[in-house]
């Protein structure tokens, strides 16, 4: 996203990428209700959802990339979500764009420029047919006082994912943004955040400090109902937490004859509604993998217990989770599975070792200038890796790189 003045660029729009999210996909049931742009029934859930062409991360670039803060709501320092309603037609393309939630005309206004100058899009599909499908998008626009120090997240900046801290000169380019919950930014300065990110996070802090939360269990949150509450709202939860949950998940599954058979793995994208209650309800399939995996998956999730509900100024809200009910078979002893990257597999940037936390899938490949997987085929790669990388190398290494290496 850019702005006047133009400095401090890249952390602004750093730090406002996550804000951006995925909750773009995610319709309120004020929203459901049907919108008649010309002459086709549009839908809000279908069986394949619109898709912005190169994926949630180029939805994700293009807006930033395109998005002009305006000079004169950076200069009354407004700042806010605009959510933005609109419709992808049959033919993929924007229609009946307009402001759900208002942040101030400014602001509104570059916010349907925005979405308006979308291109086309790959059309919903509902019964093997393409249709018009109802969308929404929040649009933040995160106000950062220019500060007269010129400085900037660079390789010296200490990044921490999930409260480990990266080795130093690692750098931010090589992650998919996409793949966090939150990212925040905090600058060297003045003299005083210095010191105390310092006393926090030790010398290196002295570069500024990048936090990063990721989304492990890829669970995403949004209201049901429209409110005028504009306090964030606390997410429902399973009792005993995600891992517990995942493992209830797992132990119901009854795997069906046929994709077992057929040996079909995979996750399916479910949606459901956790309602005031805790109970679950309106459970759907929003990314399918395979006919008789789907019904599985919203069977099960249909057999949760009750959840702690979650809450809006201080009031039980209905909320809307859609999360993956993943699909695994067990390999008979007498078959040896292919060799993968796993979380054991010793990851290495740039000749520095990343720690064990670090998960592959936060990569963001197009930012990388080699990726190489070396495999614990044999006896003797095994022990030329160990010997090279230490005894964890066992598991496997990959080598990924950032930088180009000079052709003697």
């Amino acid at each position: 996203m850019n702005y006047t003045p133009t400095s401090n660029i890249n952390v602004f729009k750093f730090s406002i990428a996550l804000l951006l999210l995925f909750t773009f996909s995610f319709t309120t049931k004020a929203q459901q209700q049907a919108v008649t742009p010309t002459q086709d029934s549009v839908y809000s859930i279908v069986d394949s959802m619109p898709k912005f062409p190169g994926g949630d991360k180029a939805l994700l670039n293009y807006i930033y990339r395109n998005t002009k803060y305006p000079a004169e709501a950076y200069k009354k320092k407004q700042e806010g979500k605009v959510i933005v309603q609109f419709v992808i037609n049959k033919q993929g393309l924007v229609e009946n764009a307009k402001v759900a939630r208002n942040v101030s005309p400014l602001l509104d206004k570059e916010a349907l420029r925005v979405v308006n100058s979308f291109p086309a899009w790959i059309p919903g599909i509902q019964n093997e047919l393409n249709v018009a499908v109802n969308m929404t998008l929040p649009i933040t626009f995160k106000y950062v006082a220019i500060d007269s120090t010129n400085w900037d997240v660079n390789e010296k900046t200490l990044v921490i994912i999930d409260d480990v801290k990266m080795p130093e000169n690692f750098t931010i380019d090589i992650l998919n943004l996409g793949k966090f919950n939150d990212i925040k930014v905090f600058k060297p300065f003045p003299e005083q955040e210095k010191e105390r990110l310092m006393k926090e996070y030790g010398k290196q802090a002295a570069d500024g400090v990048v936090l990063i939360k990721s989304n492990k269990y890829e669970m995403y949150y949004a209201l049901a109902d429209s409110t005028g509450c504009k306090e964030a709202a606390t997410i429902p939860k399973f009792e005993g937490g995600n891992d517990l949950l995942l493992k209830h998940i797992a132990d119901s599954i009854q795997y069906p004859f046929v994709p077992k058979r057929l040996k079909t793995e995979g996750k399916v994208m479910v949606r459901f509604t956790v309602e005031k209650t805790g109970k679950i309800n309106d459970v759907k399939v929003v990314q399918s993998l395979d006919y008789y995996l789907d019904k599985e998956a919203i069977r099960v999730i249909n057999t949760l217990p009750n959840w702690i509900p979650g809450t809006l100024c201080n009031e039980k809200v209905n909320i809307v989770v859609t999360m993956p009910v993943n699909f695994t078979l067990d390999v008979p002893a007498t078959e040896k599975p292919a060799w993968k990257p796993n979380e054991k597999t010793v990851v290495m940037l740039d000749g520095i070792r990343l720690p064990s936390v670090f998960d592959l899938s936060w990569l963001s490949y197009a930012n990388l200038t080699s990726y190489k997987v070396l495999e614990p085929k044999t006896k003797e790669v095994i022990k030329q890796l160990t010997k090279d990388y230490g005894k964890d190398a066992m598991n496997g290494v990959v080598l990924i790189g950032t930088k180009e290496v000079e052709k003697k």
